[in-house]
């Protein structure tokens, strides 16, 4: 048996949907005004939920974000969300009263260009929100998300929107099993072996010492890419592995995370780019001032004179090699390169990619 180890940490179980829906229903027919649902486009069975709670309060919905329109498609093609009411365009939405509509809609971790963002900052061209309205958010606070997440919340609260959540309120119920709901389905399948899936190493641990209390004979622990052999043989293992990791998509192509390219971008990113450019003549000496460009480098206020310096810097080292023998030319690139980076970095706190051109006339 593969099984997920999400909430093995957690005691009990992890209840229902339809103890949710009861939860979500009592909260939604107090209020009176405009009604922003948000929760993950993926979980249908709370997309039904909600569908419930509307009509039962005399309310239309609407759905708000892609993602929410595709999921719900899929969904009724799939043959669920059947004898549900019909959710209405939110262009069509904006003509309702406040007080007869609900919103679901994406962004419910608070993702930039997610719906209830967009919402919040009033930039959404169909949803508007105001003063006395209320946003639920029927999901789970993703770790990691909480900054951004607060920052939404305090910007509705800030400008007189009720927000309800998980922490105030019982509006999620987790899909991820808890321990009790664990032994339940060890009861039922009694698996001879279990391998962990969906989690940390410490859940993936715990979770193997969870099936030895259940008198699994066979627990395998796995992590990523881990080839398991199940047969022949009553006792699986792992025999090999199989390359696994993020892969980036840098312009159409393919890369994985080591990739230099990503490397590169991300230095970019961070410290910026400066480009030297040396015109040296056929008797070795430097054609006017070196030509010097640059980008994401702070040049204002008390460091705007870094260009000079770094002029200096350039005559300087060039002084020490001979120019007119060009097989001294990688020497003094590399030399020009750690020199120029280091004045940078001692002017602007930058250490940027840097790049030198030796042009001979």
């Amino acid at each position: 048996m593969i099984c997920d180890s999400t909430n093995v940490f957690n005691p009990g179980r992890a209840g229902s949907e339809l103890d949710v829906r009861k939860s979500l229903l009592k909260i939604m027919e107090n209020k009176q005004k405009r009604i922003i649902v948000t929760s993950f486009a993926s979980n249908v069975a709370r997309m039904e939920s909600i569908f419930y709670c509307a009509e039962k309060i005399g309310r239309q919905i609407s759905l708000v974000g892609r993602s929410m329109h595709r999921i719900y498609k899929a969904a009724k093609q799939c043959g669920y969300l059947n004898n549900l009411i019909k959710p209405i365009d939110p262009r069509e939405a904006k003509k309702i009263s406040r007080e007869k509509i609900v919103y679901l809609c994406t962004g419910s971790q608070g993702e930039p260009n997610g719906a209830m963002m967009r919402i919040s900052n009033y930039i959404h061209p169909d949803v508007l929100i105001e003063s006395g309205d209320t946003v639920i958010f029927s999901s789970k606070i993703i770790p990691g998300n909480e900054k951004k997440l607060y920052k939404l919340h305090n910007q509705l609260v800030k400008n007189g929107v009720e927000v309800i959540s998980e922490e105030n309120e019982f509006v999620h119920v987790s899909g991820h099993p808890n321990r009790e709901d664990l032994k339940d389905m060890y009861h039922w399948v009694k698996p001879k072996s279990v391998i962990p899936v969906h989690g940390e190493h410490r859940h993936m641990f715990e979770h193997i010492n969870f099936a030895k209390e259940m008198q699994v004979p066979y627990p395998v622990k796995v992590e990523n890419g881990d080839i398991v052999q199940l047969f022949p043989g009553e006792k699986p293992k792992v025999v090999d592995k199989a390359p696994v990791g993020r892969m980036y998509v840098d312009g159409n192509i393919s890369v994985g995370e080591e990739s230099q390219s990503i490397k590169d971008r991300k230095n970019l990113s961070y410290n910026g780019f400066l480009e030297i450019t040396i015109i040296i003549n056929d008797i070795g000496s430097i054609v006017k001032k070196p030509i010097i460009s640059f980008k994401g480098i702070p040049s204002s206020g008390e460091n705007s004179n870094f260009i000079f310096d770094l002029e200096d810097q350039i005559h300087k080292i060039c002084k020490t090699f001979s120019l007119n023998n060009s097989h001294q030319d990688y020497n003094l690139i590399e030399a020009l390169k750690t020199n120029c980076r280091k004045t940078v970095k001692e002017k602007t706190g930058k250490r940027p990619y840097t790049n030198v051109n030796l042009v001979r006339i």
